[in-house]
């Protein structure tokens, strides 16, 4: 990697971690550099929020470090779109049970990186695409595993997930970007501006948190009620 672009991205005061939603909301973004800004991919591309904890040294490779960051952790679009109802399937557990249990370890082990000093904050996540089209049909002839959860099901896991990672971000005292009512439309679809492509936004997302979230209140506001 050229080190000027390495050496422009480390003066950015803010980085998004996650799987590809990280990359499409804020690649090439003035004021937030993606992980693949840093490492010349992303590593954590496919990975969930439930299992997230599972890669922690690859995790901790990315972080550390970058710790003087503002972190944007970027997860659970792949457990609304894969895992939660393939479980549910697999295993008879309610689809509220695995959606409470997957908010539970994720922002667990958030709270302990937290602890670690890494200044987290959980973003909501990603409103569900449409998965329609012919990009999405040659991405799923390519699948090693079913699809199986209609867009309804995704629409109603994504925000009982969002609701369950506010309920935990609160009481774990994590920062909570929650900014999705500005990426659906009044039909509770993404807005068409944002669409990258059937599964992702594009890096104006980026500019939205920016305008509705403030990293450094929020980092203060929690200081200050552990105190």
């Amino acid at each position: 990697m050229n080190n000027n672009h390495f050496s422009n991205n480390m003066h950015r005061r803010i980085a998004a971690i996650g799987d590809s939603h990280s990359l499409r909301c804020f690649e090439n973004h003035t004021r937030i550099a993606d992980s693949k800004a840093y490492l010349g991919h992303n590593k954590l591309d496919g990975k969930t929020a439930y299992k997230l904890k599972d890669h922690d040294k690859r995790v901790r490779k990315i972080i550390n470090p970058i710790k003087d960051k503002h972190l944007v952790f970027s997860f659970g679009e792949v457990d609304i779109r894969i895992h939660i109802q393939l479980k549910h399937l697999q295993t008879g557990l309610p689809v509220e049970t695995l959606i409470k249990n997957t908010a539970v370890r994720y922002t667990d082990y958030v709270a302990q990186l937290r602890g670690e000093g890494f200044e987290i904050h959980v973003f909501n996540v990603i409103p569900t695409g449409d998965f329609t089209g012919t990009a999405f049909e040659n991405w799923r002839n390519n699948l090693s595993y079913p699809f199986i959860t209609s867009y309804r099901e995704r629409q109603s896991f994504t925000i009982k997930l969002n609701d369950e990672y506010r309920e935990n971000c609160r009481i774990k005292r994590i920062p909570f970007i929650d900014i999705y009512d500005h990426l659906v439309d009044g039909s509770g679809k993404r807005k068409t501006e944002l669409i990258y492509d059937f599964s992702h936004l594009n890096a104006k997302t980026a500019d939205l948190l920016l305008t509705h979230y403030n990293f450094e209140e929020e980092s203060l506001s929690q200081c200050l009620e552990t105190v």
